[in-house]
């Protein structure tokens, strides 16, 4: 995979989230700015970083107030989903890797 398509990837996945960068930052415990260079290719995550968003990738968005279980449930699958196409996801026979 291209880190063009990691990049991508990263930013369809934010947005699917619903999440600005900020919150996506606080959610996979990096800075603001980090994100941002991720997302415009000027950067690409480590290694603990891509685990952060593999984990944010299967569990969602964090629930805020006003969305609907509905609704979250769609953006946890359709995180999962994206995450997967882009390797973003780990193998759920192997949560600990």
């Amino acid at each position: 995979m291209s880190d063009e398509n990691v990049n991508k990837s990263i930013r369809e996945l934010r947005l699917r989230l619903g999440m600005t960068q900020e919150e996506f930052a606080h959610a996979v415990a990096v800075t603001f700015s980090t994100v941002n260079r991720w997302e415009n290719g000027h950067a690409k995550p480590s290694k603990l970083a891509r685990r952060a968003i593999e984990a944010l990738a299967r569990r969602g968005a964090p629930r805020r107030e006003g969305v609907s279980g509905g609704a979250e449930r769609h953006n946890a699958a359709a995180a999962e989903s994206l995450g997967a196409e882009a390797g973003l996801v780990m193998d759920s026979h192997h949560p600990h890797q």
